[in-house]
């Protein structure tokens, strides 16, 4: 998160599209490492463990954990993710760590390969500012059924049963 920030105010008064570009990608990348890094230490805790968790975050796949947030903003979220949840509302910090998600993993792919796409020092703080709300959002969810059933399915979600 704060070389997102840094970057997007990398040059005072006119900033390149490369560390706007850069900004943008960090803020994504923020989100989506502390996604794998908590799905990984809920499926091989302990330091221990380090070196499997390490091999383990390479199998998560960008598709397959878009296809999961897609799941998590719906009003209907498919059986097979929400089986134990006893009929429960989807929390909406979790939701709203889902949308974020989206919103930024789009941004990224915009940032990395849509050279078209201008971003001004705004845009690119503003996705830095909704990449902490994530974390913070993230923060009100930890540890819950519902979050530890998002973060099975980002890496198993194709795999799973309902």
């Amino acid at each position: 998160m704060k070389q997102a920030r840094f970057l997007a105010q990398k040059e005072r008064k006119r900033p390149t599209q490369a560390s706007l570009r850069r900004s943008v990608s960090a803020s994504y990348y923020a989100l989506f490492h502390l996604l794998v890094d908590e799905a990984t230490r809920l499926m091989l805790s302990g330091p221990a463990r380090s070196h499997l968790r390490d091999r383990l975050a390479r199998a998560f796949q960008h598709s397959t954990m878009k296809q999961v947030a897609v799941e998590f903003t719906k009003k209907s979220i498919p059986r097979k993710l929400t089986y134990c949840f006893n009929q429960q509302p989807v929390q909406q910090e979790l939701i709203d760590v889902a949308s974020s998600f989206l919103e930024l993993q789009e941004a990224r792919h915009d940032a990395d390969y849509n050279r078209a796409r201008r971003f001004t020092r705004r845009e690119a703080l503003d996705f830095a500012d909704m990449t902490k709300q994530a974390f913070e959002d993230w923060k009100q969810v930890r540890g819950s059924l519902q979050a530890d059933t998002f973060l099975t399915g980002l890496l198993a979600y194709k795999h799973m049963q309902g």
